[in-house]
């Protein structure tokens, strides 16, 4: 058990599996008490709240739809009732586009996958603010994706996304910094997530004899860049992209 994160307290939409999943865990782990948030049908929030009791820390499950502003607003209020307040908000909510040919997709599709991953962010972190600033203390920790840095062909909707992310951290941040408020991102490359398994075969197995290190990520592995990113230690890093991504992308 470690103590980089005692004392705090954060909500992590998208919580349930797969990265979010992670994060909770070691989050709590590291001493924070941590409010899990996701779609109604993710039961797995049970399981992962368990976890983190389990941990000695308080927790609660909550329900989210990231396209509907009123629940996002009604996660992070209830989570600053129970808790007492919010250090640390991970948007880590995501739909992927896999497998689209450009000329194909619909107005319907970029709309929904707007919606949820770069509107839903947009909206949390804007009712996540006022708290965060009357405080003068807060993370902020957005999920991109190695797409935003490096878009592959065939995924137009998900790389624009994810690199809108990107930029909208970076704006934020440079509004906010002067007020003890941190916003960064962590831009994973492929990972073993159900997000992965669900990609297109082919794809799947082309990304992964293009990577240097031979192999996806896993969930843990990805986690400890949001650990640094909400701790005292990343207290310089403001506007960054964060890229634990077997090489994939590099600087």
């Amino acid at each position: 058990m470690g103590t980089r994160l005692e004392k705090r307290t954060a909500l992590v939409i998208g919580g349930a599996t797969g990265i979010g999943e992670a994060v909770c865990r070691r989050f709590a782990e590291q001493g924070a008490d941590v409010a899990v948030a996701d779609l109604p049908a993710q039961r797995a929030k049970a399981d992962v709240c368990r976890t983190i009791t389990s941990l000695g820390r308080r927790t609660l499950a909550l329900n989210v739809d990231v396209t509907e502003t009123d629940q996002i607003a009604a996660v992070i209020d209830e989570t600053i009732a129970t808790l007492g307040h919010l250090d640390i908000l991970v948007n880590n909510a995501g739909v992927s586009s896999f497998a689209h040919s450009f000329a194909d997709e619909t107005e319907r599709q970029w709309q929904r996958i707007l919606a949820v991953n770069l509107l839903g962010v947009a909206v949390a972190m804007r009712h996540v603010l006022p708290h965060m600033l009357g405080r003068g203390f807060g993370r902020i920790i957005n999920t991109a994706s190695q797409l935003a840095h490096k878009p592959s062909a065939g995924n137009a909707m998900y790389c624009a996304s994810k690199a809108a992310v990107v930029a909208l951290t970076a704006s934020v941040a440079q509004e906010i910094a002067a007020n003890g408020i941190t916003v960064n991102a962590v831009c994973p490359g492929p990972t073993d997530t159900p997000m992965w398994h669900a990609a297109d075969p082919a794809w799947n197995k082309a990304k992964l004899e293009s990577l240097p290190i031979r192999r996806i990520g896993t969930s843990d592995e990805i986690a400890w860049a949001y650990v640094y990113l909400a701790s005292e230690e990343a207290s310089y890093m403001v506007g960054q992209s964060i890229s634990p991504n077997g090489g994939d992308v590099m600087w």
